[in-house]
């Protein structure tokens, strides 16, 4: 599937969940369907090329490859850890293989933003 074979009611979806995850932690979301050639190189310039590429997250999924990357800029890195990028990996390919492409991307990116929103906890006893 392509990005040009979704109906209009799974487009509308996948930017709901692009703008909610925004909403949830201010880090800005995109997705990419579709091949991934150099499978995580082409990830990595898919995300240079998004505009404010430092502040942004790129989920990128090549179906025929049955591969997912997730891309994080400099400055989203510092809320968005890889243990929580794999997280959401895990969601969504679990979601995939029972054929949900959409739901899968929407848990995925609903994920990483709770986590990303989370606040980190500094305890009194640890030195700064």
């Amino acid at each position: 599937m392509g990005a040009g074979d979704f109906t209009a009611g799974q487009r509308r979806q996948m930017q709901e969940a692009v703008n909610l995850a925004r909403q949830i932690c201010g880090i800005a979301f995109g997705i990419r369907i579709g091949a991934l050639p150099n499978g995580r190189a082409s990830a990595l310039a898919a995300h240079a090329s998004m505009r404010a590429a430092s502040r942004s997250v790129l989920v990128a999924v090549d179906q025929d490859a049955h591969c997912v990357e997730i891309v994080t800029g400099s400055e989203a890195a510092v809320h968005l850890d890889d243990s929580a990028c794999e997280l959401a990996v895990l969601s969504m390919i679990t979601a995939f293989e029972a054929g949900d492409l959409v739901g899968g991307l929407r848990s995925g990116l609903t994920l990483m933003a709770e986590h990303a929103r989370a606040p980190k906890v500094l305890f009194l006893d640890e030195p700064a």
